[in-house]
């Protein structure tokens, strides 16, 4: 049965899907574009005087980064949300062409929110120009041709590279969509429910990578005040892209564990009313068995304590953190040296 399709695909998806198909690596397709466009970058710089022949800036890496890297990452969340959804399905709700249209939602960007969130992305672009690159660029040198060059290519990398945002977000909605139509956790088979985790922590993990290599190509003369705080903004929505989604999931959890917890307390009690009745009926070769019973419960106690509610493994949340922190310590060293130098 032909997978149903509620809108037809953006036009990054059908590019997308176009190198999926070829015989190159998506993965490296890209990185050869990227190469290609900052190869160029450099000849326009070498032939405009700009910077001596055969010497390397990798300011001119910035928009190519952009452009071609957020296609590998869009492509690789793809394929990680299919697994996912594949993992969790044991624990949905629902009949198998809903399923396909799940499948096709993950993978597929509606093209009327990819055009608005590149028209979006275009205006902070030109207002981000208007407020400090322009004058970034000619303070960093840059003449009036390799700076048009530059604005060009930094607008089609904003209209397109930017599609990351909305594909993460779209990823992180249908994903509190999905979630809420679980049937009822186990919580002693947690491995269908931690899937979505990977998917949560890869696009906050991606928004750092990007953010990383920003750090790394960019320098920090020409991060204007705006562009900081849209720096900072990532470092906040990679985290509540984390944990936002699966909130919902660790609730169910918790609720589950209190559920048993509550269970165990009843058995507890009526093992201590047993005890009280053999006791007044002198039953004392029931009551024998009475410590075999409570160390049971207690080891069982110390079970359901250990339980974690939330929906990720422990490697999963400290690669998290580790990327978070990276771009940080990356921008607080380039500051330092950067005051260094000029103080």
């Amino acid at each position: 049965m032909a997978e149903p399709r509620p809108y037809p695909p953006s036009f990054l998806d059908r590019f997308m899907d176009f190198v999926q198909r070829g015989r190159v690596p998506y993965w490296l397709t890209y990185l050869i574009l990227l190469i290609v466009q900052v190869t160029i970058l450099h000849i326009l710089a070498w032939m405009d005087g700009w910077m001596p022949v055969f010497t390397f800036n990798p300011i001119m890496a910035v928009f190519p980064i952009w452009l071609w890297i957020p296609m590998i990452v869009m492509t690789y969340v793809d394929s990680v949300a299919l697994d996912a959804l594949n993992s969790f399905r044991p624990l949905l709700k629902i009949e198998d062409e809903e399923l396909n249209r799940l499948r096709y939602e993950f993978t597929t960007m509606p093209p009327r929110g990819v055009f608005l969130s590149g028209l979006f992305w275009g205006i902070n672009y030109l207002l981000l120009t208007y407020l400090g690159y322009q004058v970034g660029y000619e303070a960093y040198g840059l003449d009036a041709f390799l700076g048009s060059v530059t604005f060009i290519v930094g607008l089609i990398s904003y209209l397109t590279g930017s599609a990351i945002y909305y594909h993460s977000l779209r990823q992180l909605s249908l994903i509190n969509r999905t979630v809420r139509t679980a049937r009822q956790l186990n919580l002693f088979r947690l491995d269908p429910v931690y899937a979505f985790s990977r998917v949560t922590s890869l696009i906050g993990i991606s928004w750092m990578l990007m953010l990383t290599l920003t750090l790394l190509t960019l320098p920090i003369r020409l991060a204007t005040g705006l562009g900081l705080a849209i720096m900072a903004v990532q470092i906040l929505l990679a985290i509540v892209a984390f944990v936002l989604p699966l909130w919902f999931v660790h609730r169910r959890l918790e609720s589950e564990k209190l559920k048993l917890v509550a269970e165990h307390n009843l058995r507890v009690e009526s093992t201590i009313k047993l005890l009280h009745e053999t006791l007044d009926n002198k039953k004392l070769e029931i009551s024998a068995h009475f410590n075999d019973a409570m160390a049971s419960l207690a080891a069982e106690r110390e079970v359901l304590s250990a339980i974690p509610t939330w929906p990720w493994r422990a490697g999963t949340l400290t690669g998290f953190l580790s990327a978070i922190v990276l771009p940080i310590i990356i921008f607080l060293i380039q500051f330092a040296v950067e005051k260094w130098l000029g103080g």
